[in-house]
């Protein structure tokens, strides 16, 4: 009887649970009841080369006004909005520039109780914008959750802005979406409006006529201008019965569980720091093979213009069932440095960039069941040549391929925990093709799918031992998917920002 009435009075607890988060009198997990949108503007200087300017910039966005400890929260509907008079365009931007679109990434300092850190606000994007009186694009997106383990105020403040600005002149009319371009033999499929692949829509942003510019602002007063502050607090300690003396003290939602947690929690876990981009654009050449055909009446030129750029993902093998972080954005992850637009071919509502790509991914340490049973772990090394990535615009249409080949060699290994001399040369017999594909503007980044086949291996071995066979039944054979997230693009002298790893 006792045990009927104990989950009857659970029940009744749960439901009235679920009408108090329904009627906003309990905060729920990422939001707060009362949400109250604010806005502020401050001067930043803004720089581009060697030339600076004094830019307004607005920041709008929803946030919580109050929390607990432990909680998730976040700002909703957060907006930049960086107002380029005609004279600071003119100064900043190349000659004739009437639209602009692109990314942008905020530093914000999260303060409470004499601790900070600092939260990167990538990820935010921008359709295009034009305009006589000037430029004023509107880069919005989401933003990582804050998570406060102790009570008190608490303080988001704005710290230096990086604008990464697709230009173009005012566009031309077009009466249709523009011609298609044929794919050379061998090249990536790319998905388009229509195709198995799914379209990148392009938010009305610009033909790729330049080489993409990057603004770097830091705000003229310090410390920069605060963006909202809200007051985290413990829940208060129910009381005890009238005419009853509490038996024991309240328990303290400050839970054992939470000590080892770090004060102040700016996103889903540190992603690390990118190497800084260097200033020339490295060497190498496009594959032809890679090429789409261009349209008719089509014009080529070239931008040759160096970028940088973090891409992170997973590679399944097909025979393990198991999958291997690649660039682990929690690691030492490492950047591809391009030739952006090395070609660049256009036509009535087609654009084309080609560029050149340079891929410097860290060896990935991977621990599966080699047939099934074994318990094998290994390091993998990834020696690529070089990349030629496709960004195509058809109207508001984007999509991007990427296509190289590469070998893998596999060192460091053990089985149960005993080391497997394998030697310095165990890799697979002949480089491979990768082409992976995705429907988004390589400027914002997106993600990018395609499955590899990995060739049998030679090598592998030491003593007079040929392991090769062993490395070829487990691991070679077709079938392997491949799902990589491209973060945003960097100019020479920044870090490229490191994206999470995508959903596998």
């Amino acid at each position: 009887m006792g045990g009927a009435f104990d989950r009857r009075g659970a029940a009744i607890a749960a439901a009235l649970g679920v009408i108090a988060l329904l009627l906003g009198l309990v905060p729920a997990s990422g939001t707060i009841a009362r949400d109250r949108e604010t806005g502020v503007q401050a001067i930043y200087a803004c720089e581009s080369g060697s030339v600076r300017r004094a830019v307004t910039i607005g920041f709008t966005g929803v946030y919580p006004q109050g929390g607990r400890p432990g909680q998730p929260l976040r700002a909703e509907r957060f907006t930049v909005r960086p107002e380029l008079p005609p004279d600071a365009a003119t100064a900043l931007l190349p000659p004739d520039t009437t639209q602009v679109s692109g990314t942008a990434r905020l530093a914000v300092e999260v303060a409470q109780n004499g601790t900070s850190a600092r939260a990167d606000w990538a990820g935010l994007t921008a359709p295009a914008a034009q305009g006589a009186d000037g430029l004023r694009p509107a880069f919005t997106g989401g933003v990582p959750a804050i998570t406060l383990e102790s009570p008190g105020e608490v303080t988001l403040t704005a710290g230096e802005l990086t604008l990464m600005l697709q230009v173009a002149p005012a566009p031309a009319p077009s009466s249709g979406p523009g011609p298609a371009s044929a794919p050379a033999p061998g090249a990536a499929a790319l998905p388009g409006a229509g195709g198995a692949g799914g379209a990148g829509v392009g938010m009305g942003q610009p033909p790729i006529t330049a080489a993409p510019v990057e603004l770097r602002c830091s705000p003229v007063a310090s410390p920069g201008p605060r963006l909202a502050a809200w007051t985290v607090t413990e829940p208060s300690a129910p009381s005890a019965p009238s005419g009853n003396a509490p038996t024991s003290p309240p328990l303290s939602t400050t839970t054992d569980s939470r000590t080892h947690k770090p004060a102040i929690q700016v996103g889903p876990g540190p992603l690390a720091t990118a190497p800084v981009c260097p200033a020339d654009p490295p060497a190498g050449e496009l594959d032809p093979s890679r090429l789409p055909k261009p349209p008719p009446g089509a014009v080529e030129g070239s931008l040759g213009a160096s970028l940088c750029v973090v891409a992170v993902g997973y590679t399944t093998v097909h025979k393990l069932g198991s999958a291997m972080i690649i660039n682990d954005p929690h690691g030492s992850p490492g950047p591809m440095h391009l030739n952006l637009g090395k070609r660049t071919v256009s036509a009535p509502g087609y654009d084309e960039s080609d560029s050149v790509g340079l891929l410097h991914f860290p060896d990935a340490r991977s621990t599966f069941l080699a047939f099934g049973f074994q318990p094998t772990s290994a390091e993998v090394s990834f020696e690529p040549e070089p990349v030629t990535v496709v960004n195509i615009r058809r109207g508001e249409t984007f999509t991007t391929a990427i296509a190289y080949r590469q070998y893998l060699r596999v060192h460091d290994v053990s089985v149960n925990g005993v080391p497997l001399d394998v030697g310095p040369r165990c890799r697979t017999a002949r480089p491979f093709d990768t082409v992976l594909s995705g429907a988004y503007n390589f400027l914002t980044g997106g993600v990018l799918d395609g499955e590899i086949t990995i060739p049998p291996f030679v090598g592998c071995g030491g003593r007079g031992e040929d392991l090769s066979p062993l490395f070829t039944a487990a691991l070679s054979g077709p079938g392997n998917a491949v799902r990589i997230r491209q973060g945003q693009l960097a100019g020479a002298g920044s870090a490229p920002p490191v994206p999470e790893l995508p959903q596998r």
